[in-house]
């Protein structure tokens, strides 16, 4: 944030927490109150004006949820952000409804933490809703389907902001069901200059032969003249067999084409995007994807987190789904019983976003209540696997010391053990670092 600092009110009865988050606010500029109650809070706000109330749901005597409310009725120019553990989803998602900015579910990391804070600086007091970015656009993009709070929606609406200055050719990676086609669609609507149509390849359906017919073809049948600009989107790339991998990295390095039966070459007006579901330096590692074609696809890359690390967005899919389907279907369900949000938020998702959705709309169908009661789920929502592949992240309750820990053993995993690079990433000195992992028995 630049100019003057934001006043914050910081209300939470942990001191450690409490310290630690007045620590984060003020190195991000902020001018910080830290109290301990909802009383003591109110009694600050009525001798001083705050942009923002930083409060936890639980508190010793009045609980947020009522700070929230007086909050609203006499200081409405006041956001309030409120924390809160996973138990406490639906009483939070009430909470937003009732015009706080955001809620932040428990545990989360620093950074997370800092950019929701700053989100709710950028809102409509009460709203919750954030302002656009600082480069308007004549017709700015539409964020139905980018629902969520988590710093992965974040990542996407920002991609979709700056789509014009974005290369042509995106990288879109992580697991299936997370969203990765979405997004490519509102990177292609964004961009004022890209008339053109939206052209999806699923990559593991196309032979040499299908590629070439239909991706090249003539210049009055091929995708790449259909789609002049528009973009072509490319579905599981990793999927391309060796031959065809040769023939997208001519394309993409050269942006022309020589049609068949002709002998001149085009120049193309496309954007490319690419998406895949699997590690593509692990590809090329074994030697089944181009290590060039990896380096041409991968210029700006955007990482979607599956469902189970971003439990934040959890409520807020179900809400969302549950409003379109309720329509749809003709039902009159108002909402959630508290232990299906309970459910959902312990629960893996291997599907992610897509399971969610269908799992929701199952549910709206076979509901004939005005909640959404556990009888409605599928038995495996609701009795998990004792014995997942992964760990769910409310089983992964971690201490800021333990974040950190694990921030410094990935970034340093990132750039291959360099100590100067990691540091430069981390932001903070080589010396720094090096007392870091000398207290975490890390071997860099």
């Amino acid at each position: 944030m630049v100019g003057a600092k934001h006043k914050v009110l910081l209300v939470e009865d942990d001191n450690s927490l409490r310290s630690s988050l007045g620590m984060f606010l003020e190195k991000n500029h902020c001018e910080v109150t830290e109290v301990t109650s909802a009383e003591e809070g109110v009694s600050f706000l009525e001798r001083g004006i705050y942009d923002l109330v930083v409060t936890d749901l639980k508190l010793h005597g009045k609980d947020g949820i009522w700070l929230l409310k007086h909050i609203r009725k006499e200081f409405p120019e006041t956001r309030v952000v409120l924390m809160s553990g996973y138990g406490d989803i639906e009483t939070a998602v009430q909470a937003l409804k009732e015009g706080a900015s955001d809620f932040i579910v428990k545990p989360f990391t620093p950074p997370s933490f800092i950019e929701r804070c700053n989100a709710a600086l950028e809102s409509q007091p009460g709203t919750g809703s954030t302002t656009e970015g600082s480069k308007p656009m004549k017709e700015p993009a539409r964020f139905d389907e980018l629902v969520g709070r988590s710093f992965t929606v974040k990542k996407m609406k920002d991609m979709v902001r700056m789509v014009g200055d974005l290369p042509t050719t995106l990288l879109i990676t992580g697991e299936s069901g997370t969203g990765k086609e979405l997004i490519a669609r509102k990177v292609h609507e964004a961009n004022p200059h890209r008339s053109g149509a939206f052209v999806v390849m699923n990559c593991a359906a196309l032979s040499d032969q299908i590629l070439e017919a239909e991706l090249f073809g003539t210049s009055e049948t091929g995708i790449l003249h259909s789609a002049t600009k528009g973009t072509i989107f490319f579905d599981d790339i990793s999927a391309f067999p060796p031959s065809a991998q040769a023939k997208i990295l001519r394309l993409l390095e050269t942006r022309a084409i020589r049609p068949q039966g002709e002998i001149e070459e085009q120049e193309l007006d496309v954007r490319f995007i690419c998406s895949t579901n699997k590690d593509l330096e692990q590809l090329v590692l074994e030697g089944s994807f181009r290590e060039d074609l990896y380096y041409r696809i991968n210029v700006v890359q955007l990482y979607l987190e599956p469902l189970r690390d971003r439990i934040e967005d959890i409520p807020v899919f179900m809400e969302y789904f549950l409003e379109g389907f309720r329509t749809q279907h003709g039902k009159t369900i108002q909402g959630f019983a508290k232990n299906v949000y309970d459910y959902f938020i312990k629960y893996d998702w291997p599907g992610n976003v897509r399971e969610l959705r269908n799992i929701v709309e199952r549910a709206v169908i076979f509901c004939n209540d005005v909640q959404i009661k556990d009888s409605n789920i599928p038995d495996a929502i609701r009795e998990p696997r004792k014995n997942r592949a992964s760990e769910s992240t409310l089983d992964r309750i971690m201490t800021l010391r333990d974040m950190e820990k694990i921030k410094i053993l990935e970034t340093l995993k990132t750039f291959r053990g360099n100590r100067a690079t990691t540091a430069k990433a981390l932001g903070i000195g080589r010396n720094t670092l090096w007392r870091k992992l000398k207290e975490y028995e890390i071997e860099g």
